[in-house]
């Protein structure tokens, strides 16, 4: 859908009670001011599932999930924002404006609705096929062969496409169908002179759904000898492989419920273990994972385990999503089959439990890809630096420098190189030269003083104070992007009589982090007195306006920077570090005359 105005976004959310919202999916008691309850979002024995109705926000204090009711409906429902605006647009009754379409974008969504609808006709004939005719019992008998229980079978809506050229043209003729828009849904395949016969014959027919249930494309299964063994519907305008897992909808709720979701290669691994009751599944059509099957699954559940065939190609296919799953931030672990087995195999000879115990027992990936390079390191001083260089790139892209000290242990420990000069391989730019100074540079510019983040609780906890931002351009001496934008947040949605617009100011925050830290200190009981909170508000208040103690602690580093830039004769970093201190004396001078005319004023600095 398009764009929403911000008037009509705010009368949803006043009219979506959050405690109603999220009352629907989960049981909540009143408990003092609050309600409480099991949190949706991960598994949890004792409730730790926080919503406020005075502050319309949630916060789980387990596993750190909060925000506004669009938050709740677009974690719990997998949906965009604009979708769970809609959503609860609808169920309240709002009526949302339409914007006015240009003639190109309504003959697309025109198309991608008729596109959709011949889908789920053709998913209807398929399994009409499968369950109901004498045609659809090789299928039935194979499917048999395969122990795909008739509960499966239903939940995917499984079929068969008959051997017949026409069989599906002439049923789509029968209900009326365009059949030119059925050869863009790629159902069809057109021959020379305007005609065209069906694409999938004698196959075993999986629907290819959306997160929302409806069919976008098929795979289909030979059921002879006819090449090639699994087809896919081609690429349309809304089916895309690369963008597109198999199981999305029917995995949806039990990935969420399970706080992971399971990554197997094929349609019968999947069905295999949906078949034993493990339902947070999905697979990709056929293709090695891309990045943006990696951020579907970001949506679906926090963590993913990859379980790929037990064989050298299965372990390849895996390392190579690792860089997808680090650059999202996202946890990932590998579950190792029995060599010559894939999840299909295995759960059907060992059986659930077993399976079970193996996902438990599944590695993180990059400790998988640790262990690999460092299989093929053959002692040579060649080999040492050939792993070493391996490695980096992917640590770098680690946001846990925990982790990347324990991955930097074990390469000490069996590489036989220091920490030391691993750290400074690490720190490597990608043309090999020395940034050393660079990156501890902007590693200390990118750490904001911890006033700011202090002064940010102080204000959510007495909100009535929000009005002291104001005073002297506060906002303008904060370092950290994030918690200056959190400062003019604070102001937006602070209202009269000290009241502090929560749920609209968690809306707005785009660092999930953040907008977690701030959800958790709303609802705390506040670690300071009034008086207390008051007085250190004012003394942050005071460090952040006296911009002369920031600079010259800035003066002092840079004259640190320089020496160490000096020793290592680096003349275009020593450039660059003089051109920032002659700066920085020019802001200091101009800082005194500053202040001294605030002196002059009475102001507190």
């Amino acid at each position: 859908m398009g764009r929403i105005n911000r008037e009509v976004i705010e009368e949803v959310r006043a009219s979506a009670n959050i405690v109603d919202v999220v009352g629907s999916y989960v049981s909540l008691r009143k408990r003092g001011r609050n309600y409480l309850g099991l949190c949706p979002f991960h598994s949890e024995k004792e409730p730790s599932f926080t919503v406020s109705n005075e502050k319309q926000i949630f916060h789980c204090f387990g596993c750190g999930a909060s925000g506004s009711v669009f938050d709740f409906v677009m974690r719990t429902r997998n949906l965009t924002f604009a979708e769970a605006v809609k959503e609860l647009a609808n169920r309240f009754g709002i009526p949302l404006p339409q914007e006015e379409e240009t003639g190109q974008s309504k003959k697309i969504r025109e198309m991608a609705q008729r596109l959709g609808q011949i889908n789920d006709l053709a998913a209807r004939y398929f399994s009409e096929n499968l369950l109901n005719r004498s045609s659809g019992k090789v299928a039935r008998d194979y499917l048999q062969t395969r122990g795909i229980n008739e509960g499966t079978i239903e939940d995917f809506q499984l079929g068969y496409a008959p051997k017949s050229w026409d069989g599906l043209k002439r049923f789509l003729v029968k209900e009326k169908v365009d059949l030119r828009v059925a050869v863009q849904a790629g159902l069809l395949v057109p021959k020379s002179g305007g005609d065209s016969y069906d694409r999938f014959r004698n196959r075993l027919m999986f629907p290819i759904k959306d997160i929302r249930g409806r069919a976008t494309g098929f795979g289909g299964r030979a059921l002879d000898d006819s090449m090639p063994k699994y087809l896919n519907s081609p690429e349309t305008l809304i089916f895309h492989k690369g963008r597109t897992l198999y199981g999305l909808a029917t995995a949806r709720e039990a990935c969420r419920r399970n706080n992971e979701t399971l990554v197997v290669e094929g349609y019968f691994d999947l069905l295999a273990l949906y078949n034993k009751s493990i339902h947070q599944v999905v697979a990709p059509l056929g293709t090695a994972l891309t990045l943006n099957h990696v951020r579907m699954l970001s949506r679906l559940a926090p963590q993913t385990v990859l379980v790929f065939d037990g064989d050298q190609a299965g372990m390849q296919a895996a390392l190579r999503s690792l860089e997808f799953f680090l650059r999202e931030k996202m946890a990932v672990r590998f579950l190792p089959l029995p060599e010559g087995m894939d999840p299909d195999d295995f759960i059907n000879k060992e059986g659930k439990e077993p399976f079970m115990k193996l996902l438990s027992e599944a590695k993180p990936l990059m400790e998988v890809f640790l262990e690999q390079c460092l299989s093929n390191y053959d002692g040579s001083v060649e080999g040492r630096l050939r792993v070493v260089r391996e490695v980096t790139p992917m640590l770098r892209l680690m946001d846990s420098p925990v982790a990347q000290e324990g991955y930097l242990r074990v390469l000490d420990q069996r590489l036989g190189v220091s920490e030391e000069v691993l750290r400074a391989e690490l720190s490597l730019s990608s043309t090999g030269g020395p940034t050393a100074v660079t990156s501890q540079k902007k590693k200390k510019e990118a750490e904001p003083p911890e006033w700011e983040e202090g002064t940010i609780r102080i204000l959510v906890n007495y909100p009535q104070w929000i009005p002291t931002l104001e005073e002297g351009s506060v906002l303008k001496s904060f370092q950290g992007k994030d918690w200056a934008e959190v400062g003019r947040l604070l102001m937006k949605y602070y209202q009269e009589g000290g009241k502090l617009d929560l749920s609209g100011l968690l809306m707005d925050v785009q660092n999930e982090q953040v907008r977690n830290l701030i959800s958790s200190w709303s609802l705390e009981t506040s670690p300071w007195r009034e008086e207390v909170a008051h007085s250190r508000l004012r003394e942050y208040i005071a460090g952040i306006r006296s911009s002369r103690r920031r600079l010259l602690d800035d003066l002092k580093r840079l004259k640190e920077e320089i020496q160490a830039a000096e020793r290592s004769r680096d003349e275009k970093i020593m450039a660059e570090l003089l051109a920032e201190l002659q700066a920085k004396k020019a802001a200091l001078l101009a800082g005194e005359v500053e202040d001294e005319a605030n002196l002059s004023k009475g102001e507190m600095v």
